[in-house]
């Protein structure tokens, strides 16, 4: 007996109209939800669909000038917890409305992220979230401008979309207070240093408000690029200097395993010998030694509002942000609430 072949690309809306005995117009209307079609017809024809193992064909809608059901995403770093837990919970709440998450690692780089852009824009991406690079291209914000765009954790000045953060600010401010509370004299501040994207001048300026308001507290502020390597370097000079500080406040989850190294490499011990608060709170933080004394950072919150911003998601954030204009534009900045975890990484000077 001959075997017939199974079709390549699998049955077709014309096959379930034929095996349903309707037209194949019907079963476009119904499987596209439009109010021609009565919901119990509607109901029959999708779950035919389903047990024939119908797929919609992406292409022909892109085709006929509609919009794909991905989201990109593109971040600087994916095996950073932050931006790793960032991307796992904007892949959950876009599937909850049917979408699919695309990520883009940029490395920080303006010639990967042009690149990721593009090609997201060439596949009709339904939205695109970013943590944009220090010094972007101008295409790069061109093509952003023609697509739908949240900006999250830092926010560049040519990208004109809302921008998605947290109290960068109060953070560093917390964190410092904390120490001074305890009565450490020279405290330390290893940040990031471009003056171009909102985080780095924010938590910087927020470490400095505390000082400021302490008279007899002397600070070292060492800024430079993002990653391991800058936290490991400044944590070097700062801790082999004859008059070292006693504490080090970070104010970047990508400096914690190069400032750890470094202290562990110039033989001191936390807290004995140096105090230290991190930035963001991964499971690590709990075990490590006594624990790290940390500032958490509502990483399911604003992961959830930008997905749901850009994928029209039906899943919100628990906690509501705080709203406000980003001046010049009709643009918005949707700040979450950061929070200062205590453990063992801190101690009274």
């Amino acid at each position: 007996m001959r075997r017939t072949r199974p079709k390549r690309n699998g049955p077709t809306i014309k096959d379930i109209a034929a095996a349903l005995g309707v037209s194949h117009v019907t079963v476009s209307r119904a499987l596209n939800d439009s109010p021609l079609v009565t919901l119990e017809t509607k109901k029959r024809l999708r779950e035919a669909a389903v047990r024939m193992g119908y797929i919609p064909d992406a292409a022909a809608k892109l085709l006929r000038g509609g919009r794909s059901n991905i989201v990109g995403f593109i971040l600087p770093d994916v095996e950073n917890h932050f931006f790793s837990a960032i991307a796992t919970v904007i892949a959950e709440t876009l599937a909850a409305s049917g979408m699919q998450l695309v990520l883009s690692i940029s490395e920080d780089n303006p010639d990967l992220e042009l690149r990721h852009v593009r090609s997201l824009c060439e596949a009709r991406t339904r939205g695109i979230i970013i943590t944009p690079v220090v010094n972007m291209h101008r295409e790069t914000a061109d093509l952003l401008a023609n697509v739908p765009c949240k900006q999250l954790v830092r926010r560049h000045p040519l990208i004109e979309s809302d921008v998605i953060v947290s109290e960068d600010k109060n953070a560093t401010r917390i964190a410092a207070q904390r120490l001074i509370n305890l009565g450490h004299k020279h405290i330390a501040f290893i940040g990031s240093g471009n003056e171009t994207l909102s985080t780095g001048v924010d938590r910087a300026e927020g470490f400095n408000q505390a000082i400021w308001d302490a008279p007899d507290v002397k600070s070292t502020v060492k800024l430079g690029p993002p990653g391991p390597r800058h936290g490991y370097d400044t944590a070097i000079e700062l801790l082999t200097h004859p008059k070292r500080p006693t504490a080090i406040v970070l104010g970047s989850a990508q400096f914690i395993i190069g400032t750890l190294q470094a202290i562990h490499d110039t033989g001191l011990q936390i807290p004995r010998d140096i105090s230290l608060i991190g930035y963001d709170d991964p499971d690590w933080f709990k075990v490590w030694g006594a624990g790290i004394t940390t500032v958490a950072l509502p990483i399911r919150e604003m992961a959830m509002m930008a997905a749901s911003l850009v994928g029209e998601s039906p899943l919100v954030p628990a906690l509501e942000p705080e709203v406000t204009n980003i001046d010049g534009t009709p643009f918005k900045r949707l700040t979450f609430p950061v929070s200062l975890v205590q453990r063992g990484s801190d101690r009274q000077y």
